[in-house]
Order: structure tokens, then sequence, then C-alpha cells
């Protein structure tokens, strides 16, 4: 169920869950995300944000993941990912047509450090959930 655009315009903002199963995720002395939170083999799983209200967008995490599994939800704008190089690629899967991957670019997939820690210090907490 293909409908968005495939190219991600950098206006657009990228959703990404921090669950409490991965703590690297979360620096606990700034009390907001690790570049871990970015760095990932096989792509950084994110959700378009397809032109819905953030409150639609927690909703469907939410339902996703469920409210006790999650520390927070952030998210960082597509412009940030091309300035540091970064391919963002739509990959919509069947129960999820909001699914795209932000990659190294330049044929890589997992993020530099430096690609990670920018990301990392650019995006917003959207919610954040300490249970």
């Amino acid at each position: 169920m293909s409908f968005l655009n495939p190219k991600i315009d950098e206006n657009e903002f990228l959703y990404r869950a921090i669950k409490k199963s991965i703590p690297n995720q979360w620096d606990t002395e700034k009390n907001r995300p690790s570049s871990a939170l970015f760095k990932d083999s096989k792509g950084v799983s994110v959700d378009r944000d397809g032109n819905r209200n953030k409150r639609e967008i927690v909703t469907s995490f939410l339902e996703r993941f469920g409210h006790t599994e999650l520390k927070a939800i952030v998210n960082i704008r597509a412009g940030h990912c091309y300035e540091k190089d970064c391919s963002i690629l739509y990959r919509p899967l069947d129960d999820n047509p909001f699914h795209a991957e932000i990659h190294n670019g330049n044929g890589k997939v997992e993020l530099t450090k430096g690609q990670a820690r920018f990301l990392a210090k650019n995006c917003t907490i959207v919610e954040q959930y300490d249970l």
C-alpha cells in the first residue's frame, strides 16, 4: 500500500520510537536520545509524517509498541538527514505505509558515528514516558 511520494521532502518529519528494552539509545545524563538511536546496520527505521498530525503519529506508535514498552518518541526533519549526506528510502510495509529507512548514503547502509551524533543532537523529543 504505497500512496506517498517516494521522494521525501526536506521539510517532512521522520519519527522514531525509543524502546525501554534498548537502554543505550537514551543518554540518562543528558536526558535525551543518544547517538545509538541512529545506529543500525540494516538502516534506521522511521515513520514519515505523511501529512498526519503529531497526535495521529504518536497514537500509531503506541498501538504498535505499547505504552509500557516506549521510553520516548522523537522526530527529526528530513533536511537534517540530507545535510549530513544521508539517504532516506521510502520502504512501506504491509502493516505500516509510512515506514522509511535512513541510510548512510554513498551506497552504504549504517550511519557513521558523526552522522548518528548529529541526528541525535538535532532530533526533538515529541513524547517521553517515565513509568
